[in-house]
């Protein structure tokens, strides 16, 4: 059998996996650098780009003496991180407004190649230049201030000493102004991480228990401390299959087990009707979700089976829902929707006349498809190109066979979308459809949550 692997990490926060923990405990991993009221060692900067010296000449490496003075503020940040990113803009205008007072200085584990395309064409896609000096394949920076997530921010005052440890919320036009004048404390960052190894079963063997002989076993448990958000799909490896999400909201367990680890149930695709939605589903942002996960709404689950099994993962997990979460009524129907359709223009397939074996490429200004079914293309317009669009985008063509597609250009607007489709005879339009949507209902019988002994239990 062919072996899948899918790790997903949520956005609640990017994680960095560099740092441990000791005796199985969830550990602040900021505890082993510097300290706040601590000060910094007058290291040597190198791979310094965009930074100039108080001469105003381009240089490469710089002292942390050379921001004496300033308050500077140490940005660790990764390409990959989306909330990193979207402070680029916001620190730049913070630069601008508060002038030489301060300096922002942001260090990425990543190299140049990696880091200075990336910076160019985001700039390119807003329009605008800025000014930040960044630090690539930073490890003295990163050695002297250990984090588990990013962004992380330290924050240095004039004579080198560390005034804040914080994340991204806290910096602000505010919180600069009040560090400047000692009238504030800034609520300290703690990035808590504990000893996990991937390749064994959840809570076994240094997670909870010795597992070398586990073969099967199905766990639900609360959240997790230090764990941070993540999934698994293992459809076969060794001698078990295994399906792994830790710190989930109810609601996406639920949208996990009846996508059967493919079909997408996105918001847009799910109906909650329930008396209590808070209890499944956060609708916050930021902080405050991790922080209504650990209020008793987050989850970690676990399925192992072994690969001669005749059981199916997703039935299984299906079950194991329904027994433990029976206040619920879990089902697939058809709902009128409004989605964006895929509709001919022509009677005839010019869509269908693929020349090659498989082929896939998906670029930002470039998608290739060749002898594949069409459902991929679907699934790369809502999921990667039009990404942000708040309906289903649905096959409305009635052919779902295999395809050859090459679209080129503006593959982020319906308008430039619509201009790549044309040559095969297609458009995009906009209409009402009865689609399957995750219905997800009470059961009106409040018997809470089943405890089943053998293979399933419930933990705080």
């Amino acid at each position: 059998m062919k072996k899948i692997t899918i790790y997903i990490v949520m956005a609640l926060l990017c994680l960095n996996f560099k740092a441990q923990a000791q005796d199985n405990k969830a550990v602040d991993v900021t505890l082993k650098g510097i300290q706040i009221g601590q000060k910094v060692p007058d290291i040597t900067i190198t791979g310094l780009h965009n930074y100039r010296d108080t001469n105003g000449k381009l240089a490469t490496t710089a002292k942390l003496s050379d921001f004496k003075g300033k308050l500077l503020i140490l940005d660790f940040w990764a390409t990959w991180c989306s909330p990193c990113v979207a402070m680029i803009p916001k620190m730049d205008s913070l630069q601008k407004s508060f002038g030489d007072k301060i300096q922002f200085l942001s260090a990425t584990y990543q190299t140049e190649k990696e880091v200075l395309p990336f910076l160019e064409k985001f700039e390119k896609q807003q329009g605008k230049h800025y000014n930040l000096p960044v630090v690539t394949s930073s490890k003295q920076l990163h050695q002297l201030f250990p984090h588990t997530t990013l962004p992380h921010y330290i924050w240095v005052d004039g004579s080198g000493l560390v005034k804040a440890v914080t994340g991204y919320e806290e910096v602000n036009t505010e919180n600069i102004s009040k560090v400047f004048a000692n009238a504030v404390e800034l609520e300290r960052k703690k990035d808590m991480n504990v000893v996990y190894n991937k390749e064994i079963p959840l809570l076994i063997n240094g997670n909870g228990g010795n597992g070398s002989n586990l073969i099967y076993h199905s766990i639900l448990t609360g959240y997790i401390d230090g764990l941070g958000s993540m999934q698994r799909i293992r459809s076969a490896e060794k001698s078990t299959k295994i399906i792994r999400a830790i710190n989930y909201p109810l609601l996406n367990l639920m949208q996990l087990a009846y996508g059967n680890g493919q079909y997408n149930w996105k918001k847009n695709r799910t109906d909650v009707e329930v008396s209590s939605p808070e209890k499944i589903s956060s609708g916050l942002k930021g902080r405050a979700v991790e922080e209504w996960l650990k209020a008793g709404n987050g989850y970690s689950y676990e399925l192992i089976l072994p690969n001669n099994s005749k059981k199916n993962l997703w039935e299984e997990m299906k079950s194991d829902l329904a027994e433990l979460f029976d206040v619920y009524e879990i089902n697939i129907e058809k709902r009128k929707k409004t989605c964006l359709a895929i509709v001919k223009t022509t009677d005839e397939n010019l869509f269908n006349k693929h020349h090659t074996d498989y082929l896939y490429k998906a670029t930002a200004d470039e998608l290739l498809i060749e002898n594949t079914f069409f459902s991929v293309l679907t699934w790369n317009l809502e999921n990667v190109y039009l990404k942000g669009y708040p309906n289903p985008i649905i096959n409305d063509t009635g052919y779902d066979g295999k395809i050859g597609i090459n679209l080129q250009g503006d593959l982020k607007s319906l308008a430039g979308l619509d201009i790549s489709l044309a040559k095969y005879g297609l458009k995009l339009v906009e209409k009402e459809l009865f689609i399957p949507v995750l219905v997800i209902k009470d059961k009106h019988v409040n018997t809470g949550v089943a405890e089943t002994a053998g293979k399933k239990t419930f933990t705080n």
